[in-house]
């Protein structure tokens, strides 16, 4: 067997068990935006629990749509557990992001250093964050995945089809709109770089017409009505009226995020290798990606991490790239063994965040406490108080029928006969209060002093799940 072959398989494995263990959601929006409008359009939500994206029409309810045919497709053949749902969402996201990262790397190997070509199958399928983020059903990993794709078909060396290529990018700017500015970009390199002619220029964009045709058609269904979701979107975000919403962080606040979350010796590495392309290929497609999407980024006021998931599937191209062009400049230096050795911690430090990023739940791990909760109790009704905020709370979605809860600072005994729990961070020090019985904590004991490196200034304070036996508490 090959060594692509043998790297196809383990990223199989690496990835599926990413998706096994990936319990909940790396963001609200991929709850609120994708599971939650799912649900409304097979009739299971009403009007009023939906968030205001969906009331003022500018979230496209593709990805929804997907959603709720799995879903019924899924509950058709027996499976309605909740999260062996999501689970179905997690491992369809696993098949498409194999089959776009095999093809994205493909296409990009042939212009690499026959020497470095190894590194980039490598880099492609188990750089850290590369299966942790590519699984989620979001419109962050989709669009990321949809745009590669496009971008795999645009650099093969047998051309192809540019009203496919459009068409991949439409339906990657459906599902996030701010993703439109690596097609915009890439459309610029064809134009005053590669010098493509224009009627492909055309052509492509003619793809994008298409998908963006296909995606009003779904909302129109979805809505009950006509409704350019791309144009609603755009419109509130030029106005300001989806920005209220948000505190706004300072134009540097993105190279913050991935100093922190992608860890700070990798994003070292980041950092150096697009500054590397930037001075010896600046016109290399890479460069005009990444940095008219990165400032762009930095200029508007809104700032969150996600908003940087869609340049995942690139990462690992850039750092090879980047020493692909070191090796150019400097063939005789770059040889030298003294980089595998330097090179080395860098790897550790890789796969232990790997191995922890797949073992630990998404999120802060409320939702695989409430997995924790159909584990112990079944369809019983639970009542749950969450000695937290809104990002501790579990939605309905998660648990069973008639089960009831509320976010409180003081634990007092339900007045139904529901079994009573209470979920609370670990700093509340519950442990020490005798009605209440430690059920499970929301990430593998292990994890944790990892966990808070991670966290750096933010720390880390995993949620635990009790259960309330007897007694009023007062505390």
């Amino acid at each position: 067997m090959s060594l692509t072959r043998t790297n196809l398989l383990l990223a199989a494995l690496v990835f599926a068990a990413a998706a096994w263990f990936g319990v909940g959601h790396s963001s609200e929006d991929e709850f609120q935006h994708v599971i939650l409008i799912a649900e409304h359009l097979r009739g299971n939500v009403g009007d009023d629990a939906m968030p205001i994206d969906f009331q003022r029409g500018w979230r496209s309810t593709l990805l929804p749509a997907i959603a709720a045919g799995v879903f019924e497709v899924s509950e058709a053949i027996g499976i309605s557990d909740p999260f062996a749902l999501t689970l179905m969402l997690r491992l369809i996201t696993t098949a498409l992001a194999l089959w776009v990262m095999h093809g994205l790397v493909r296409a990009v190997k042939p212009q690499l250093r026959a020497e470095n070509r190894q590194a980039l199958d490598a880099l492609s399928w188990f750089l850290w964050f590369v299966p942790v983020l590519l699984i989620r059903f979001s419109g962050e990993a989709w669009s990321a995945l949809l745009f590669a794709r496009g971008l795999s078909l645009l650099l093969e060396e047998e051309p192809k089809s540019p009203w496919a290529i459009g068409a991949w990018w439409g339906a990657a700017v459906i599902c996030r709109p701010a993703v439109a500015l690596l097609p915009m970009a890439a459309l610029l390199w064809l134009l005053l770089v590669r010098k493509d002619p224009r009627r492909r220029l055309l052509r492509i964009v003619g793809g994008g017409a298409a998908a963006f045709a296909v995606g009003i058609c779904v909302d129109a269904v979805a809505y009950g009505t006509f409704t350019v979701t791309l144009w609603n979107y755009g419109l509130a975000a030029m106005t300001g009226e989806e920005a209220w919403r948000f505190t706004a962080l300072p134009w540097y606040q993105h190279g913050l995020f991935i100093a922190k979350y992608a860890t700070p010796p990798l994003a070292l590495l980041l950092f150096g290798a697009l500054a590397a392309l930037l001075l010896l290929k600046p016109k290399h497609i890479l460069v005009w990606l990444l940095l008219p999407f990165l400032i762009a980024h930095s200029l508007l006021p809104i700032k969150e991490p996600r908003f940087l998931f869609p340049l995942a599937p690139l990462m690992p191209w850039l750092l090879v790239v980047a020493w692909d062009a070191l090796c150019d400049r400097w063939p005789v230096t770059m040889k030298r063994d003294i980089w595998l050795r330097l090179l080395f911690p860098f790897a550790a430090i890789n796969l232990l965040a790997l191995i922890i990023a797949i073992a630990t739940p998404a999120g802060n791990s409320r939702i695989a406490l409430a997995k924790e909760i159909r584990a112990r109790f079944g369809d019983e009704r639970v009542h749950i108080d969450v000695l937290g905020d809104w990002r501790h709370w579990i939605p309905p979605f998660y648990l069973s029928a008639g089960s009831t809860e509320i976010i409180t600072d003081k634990v007092v005994p339900a007045k139904s006969k529901s079994i009573h729990l209470v979920l609370a961070p670990e700093s509340r020090k519950l442990d020490e209060v005798v009605s209440l019985e430690r059920l499970a904590t929301g990430c593998p004991g292990w994890t944790h002093r990892y966990l808070r490196w991670y966290g750096l200034e933010d720390g880390y304070d995993p949620l635990v799940l009790y259960q309330l036996k007897v007694g009023v508490l007062d505390h």
